[in-house]
Parts: structure tokens; C-alpha cells; sequence
């Protein structure tokens, strides 16, 4: 299993915290090295049955934690180096409300006094990959504590100029969302920074 999360009840709702996208299987002992980090909208529909401990996720159909997952395979392969032990992406999201219908979870999340953030977000990773997708006014003043990051390298792929930019984009950028993104300029990219 590559996908595990820790998943938490917060206002009778279910957030998704620490995911994890391991490049090999899960260490059996210790927890492993975070390489990258990638910033994306919400959680949309993978979930767990078990709560507050990290556990392997059932992606329902998800398609983004297995695309970042072949981008960085495919990026140690270009580069001919070996993939670290325990090596994992960490995805952080504008906000970790479980809903995959992002109207919903935007209703939702305006109805919350106070707003459940990742603990690792506090720690810079390696290299941070922007996917939150377009300008939106609802996500835009979500944007703000990762663009405050002060995580190495950053990147996004820029849907407008079709190219990788190695730096962050703005909150009205538009750091393309995995869905429908090229796959070869991403991982030669990430491939110059391993």
C-alpha cells in the first residue's frame, strides 16, 4: 500500500490530515522521509474506516495521489537515481474537509468558527509542488499560509503559459490541478531537483 492518511472527526465532520504518498512500500519501522510536498484544493473522496492513526486509504476513485505518485517514479527514472528508503510526498490542501463535491465543502467549511490545519505543514519540505488549480474567490484566502512557505523549491505548472514555473504562483495564478496535466514536462522538472 503506497496512500495513508489519519483521518479525524472535527464539528461532525471527517478531515484528512498527513497523507502520505510513499514512493515504495510503507517503512515497517519508523515513518519515513518526506522528499516533496504538494498543495491541493480538498481532500475530495478517499477515506478510511479507522480514525486518529495513519492508515491506508481507500482512494474511491481518486485519481491525484496516484498521478503524483507516477510523476515522481517517473522522475527518478529520468534522473537514473535510486528512490531514497521510505521516501514520501506529503499532500497538503487548502483546507482537509473529506467531501469530493467542492461546492459542498466549501459551503462547509464557511461554517466553521475555526479551520483544522495539517501540524506538518509547519515544517518546509524539500520541494513544493503547487496544484490548487485556478483564481477562485472562495479558495483564494486559503492560498495565503502556503504561499507564506517557506519550503526550498517550489513549482507549479502554469495551465496558461502550458510550462513548469520554478517558483510559487500568486493566489490568482493558475497552478494546474493534476487532472488533465502533462505528464513528461512535470517529471523531467522534479527530476532536476532530486
Amino acid at each position: 500500500m503506497h496512500y495513508f492518511a489519519r483521518f479525524e472527526p472535527f464539528k461532525e465532520e471527517l478531515f484528512r490530515f498527513d497523507t502520505r504518498i510513499y514512493l515504495s512500500d510503507r517503512p515497517d519501522s519508523g515513518e519515513g522521509r518526506c522528499i516533496a510536498a504538494i498543495v491541493g484544493k480538498n481532500p475530495g473522496s478517499a477515506t478510511s474506516g479507522d480514525l486518529n492513526k495513519l492508515v491506508p486509504i481507500d482512494l474511491n476513485g481518486d485519481k491525484m495521489l496516484p498521478t503524483v505518485r507516477n510523476r515522481f517514479l517517473q522522475a527518478y527514472a529520468t534522473a537514473d537515481k535510486a528512490i531514497p528508503d521510505g521516501a514520501f510526498i506529503r499532500v497538503w490542501n487548502l483546507f482537509y474537509l473529506c467531501e469530493p463535491d467542492l461546492k459542498i465543502a466549501c459551503q462547509k467549511i464557511r461554517t466553521l468558527e475555526e479551520l483544522p490545519v495539517c501540524a506538518t505543514e509547519q515544517s518546509p519540505a524539500p520541494m513544493l509542488w503547487f496544484g490548487w488549480g485556478g483564481t477562485d474567490v472562495r479558495l483564494n484566502p486559503f492560498k495565503q499560509r502556503f504561499l507564506r512557505n517557506k519550503s526550498a523549491r517550489a513549482f507549479y505548472y502554469d495551465h496558461h503559459m502550458a510550462k513548469v514555473i520554478a517558483e510559487k504562483p500568486t493566489a490568482e495564478g493558475f497552478a494546474k490541478h493534476t487532472q488533465g496535466m502533462p505528464a513528461q514536462p512535470v517529471s523531467e522538472f522534479i527530476s532536476t531537483l532530486l
